[in-house]
């Protein structure tokens, strides 16, 4: 399955690095609101793209959205995702408030 990270700070290293040992998940793009960083993440674990989060939620080709972002825009994110099509998967909490984890759970059962 091909994925996508969405946040690129200090957390989404250990995620590549593991990443890197999958047989089923291959990471061929980051993203982050600040496009050095992405860049960063992309030349040091070798990932092909490093993109806008449109340009990430736009690619046909990723699968997977792995949102590493900040809480505060966990339900967001989660949401733009599987609006555009995308398996999800978010570190905790799903939201900061309960009616924004009850949406991204409504639509994930879409």
């Amino acid at each position: 399955m091909k994925a996508g990270i969405i946040g690129c700070g200090n957390i989404s290293a250990i995620y590549l690095e593991n990443l890197k040992k999958s047989p089923v998940v291959e990471v061929v793009a980051v993203a982050d609101l600040v496009t050095e960083r992405a860049q960063a993440r992309a030349e040091e674990f070798g990932i092909a793209n490093a993109y806008t989060v449109d340009e990430l939620l736009g690619d046909k080709e990723i699968e997977l959205v792995i949102n590493l972002t900040i809480p505060g825009s966990h339900a967001s994110i989660d949401l733009a995702a599987l609006e555009a099509g995308k398996h999800v998967y978010a570190e905790k909490p799903l939201a900061t408030s309960l009616q924004d984890g009850k949406r991204v759970v409504e639509l994930a059962e879409q």
